[in-house]
């Protein structure tokens, strides 16, 4: 079973400062789903297949069924750590975790496919299909810890 409680934890902590009040999360008794949602936004993750599907749905019930997708639960949370905090911290995702790594283009090592829906990026055998920015960026970060990431984005903001 999955451990969803840093991104709860984060999620509830860093959620009113870019999707609205009221943050909660919910997860189902097997670790297969869980619902991260606030009055204006809400991540569905869940199981299908060997992937964990990422959907959003925005402030008027428009859900992004896709808007993700992920090999393991491990890029899942470095996914989400990285997506959150920037949106957390605008200071973060607008230089050194936005488009300073864009700007850099996919990271070096990195096996890109274009699909019809989006961008795979392939690293030591993590996974992830994502729109072109989030591949880009992203691509830069998924082989880090989460613990790295943790510290990327706590540190980045506080320094």
């Amino acid at each position: 079973m999955e451990d969803y409680s840093r991104l709860a934890q984060y999620w509830r902590q860093w959620a009113p400062s870019f999707a609205g009040r009221n943050a909660s999360v919910s997860t189902a008794d097997d670790g297969s789903r869980a619902l991260f949602r606030t009055d204006d936004y809400s991540v569905e993750l869940y199981r299908e297949g060997d992937w964990w599907i990422m959907d959003t749905i925005d402030d008027r019930g428009q859900r992004k069924k896709g808007a993700g997708k992920f090999s393991s639960f491990d890029l899942v949370e470095k996914y989400l750590t990285w997506d959150w905090g920037t949106s957390a911290y605008p200071a973060l995702s607008s230089g050194p975790l936005g488009p300073d790594l864009y700007r850099l283009g996919y990271a070096p090592g990195i096996k890109v496919t274009e699909l019809d829906h989006g961008y795979e990026i392939e690293s030591n055998a993590n996974r992830a299909v994502l729109s072109w920015v989030n591949a880009t960026i992203f691509s830069h970060l998924m082989d880090n810890s989460i613990d790295e990431m943790e510290k990327m984005i706590i540190n980045s903001h506080t320094n």
